[in-house]
């Protein structure tokens, strides 16, 4: 009876180091599990990390490789838009021009029907009476009116077929541009800065949807150039929510910029909003947007210059 006890006890005792050693063997392999997990987050994270870092890098290459906007590239010879360009100013070794229509001017012989001031005939063709009188060295008048029943040569300008602007570039994502300004470098006549300004009359209720509406816009240069190379960025949050604006967007929308830098490229966006009167007094909301696309030796000379 004591040796069939004690066979029993030893059968327990033997069960009890077994359950002990499977417990420790099964936290044993928890451990080595938990190692192998925390090691492949890691790797995971890096991956993460490295294709993050090299998806922006290559966004960023668009920027570069695109080198201006459409069909307008930065560092071009001015003489490739000549008969494009209105002179608007020349300040500190540069010149801004408005990029416009070209025109061809013909001339065509007209008879009056009536009598009529020489500056609403000059007004009328878009000339001067100076060059209207040269143009007819035997116009006769009579009474500080030309007369009528006279043939006359006057100027007609039409649109240029030959030197066309291209008219995509007047669509930026749906929104209308208002108009473009091109700035050349005086000393080589090289293409250094490219300016598109759109211009919005909207009703003062769009003001709460503005911080949203510059979110698309940015969105859109996000999806080809990548995120904003500043020092400050959207947050992840801001992502989370697509459909609602977020606090980078708002602090911008009254006068802010969001800047994207690659190694001789720069784009900007430049925002600015603020509530103005008609003549009746009612109001509205001014928006304007001006993106610019820059020479980045440019971007720097101008900046380092304060103007």
């Amino acid at each position: 009876m004591l040796n069939v006890k004690l066979d029993v006890a030893m059968l327990l005792l033997n069960l009890l180091k077994r359950d002990v050693n499977d417990v420790f063997q099964k936290k044993r392999i928890i451990n080595v599990i938990n190692i192998k997990r925390n090691k492949m987050s890691r790797i995971l994270l890096l991956i993460g990390l490295f294709i993050t870092f090299f998806s922006n890098s290559q966004s960023i290459n668009q920027l570069e490789y695109k080198n201006g906007y459409k069909s307008l590239k930065l560092n071009s010879h001015k003489s490739n838009l000549i008969h494009n360009l209105s002179f608007i100013e020349n300040k500190g070794g540069y010149s801004t021009y408005k990029y416009v229509e070209a025109y061809e001017v013909t001339y065509e012989y007209i008879t009056l029907r009536k009598k009529v001031r020489l500056y609403v005939l000059a007004n009328q063709y878009l000339t001067s009476e100076n060059n209207l009188k040269s143009l007819n060295p035997n116009m006769k008048f009579k009474r500080g009116f030309v007369k009528k029943k006279q043939k006359i040569k006057v100027p007609i300008k039409k649109k240029s077929s030959k030197y066309p602007i291209d008219k995509t570039l007047f669509n930026l994502f749906d929104y209308p541009v208002s108009s473009i300004n091109l700035i050349f470098e005086n000393s080589s006549n090289r293409l250094k800065k490219i300016s598109l300004f759109i211009n919005e009359k909207l009703s003062v209720n769009y003001l709460r949807i503005l911080g949203f509406r510059l979110k698309k816009l940015y969105n859109k240069f996000a999806e080809i150039v990548g995120t904003t190379t500043d020092d400050f960025k959207p947050t992840s949050d801001c992502y989370k929510f697509p459909n609602q604006t977020c606090l980078y967007f708002e602090d911008r929308i009254f006068d802010g910029t969001i800047i994207w830098e690659s190694t001789s490229v720069v784009l900007k966006i430049h925002h600015k909003a603020e509530i103005d009167f008609n003549r009746d007094f009612t109001s509205y909301l001014k928006v304007d947007k001006l993106v610019s696309f820059e020479d980045k030796s440019y971007y720097k000379s101008i900046k380092n210059s304060g103007f």
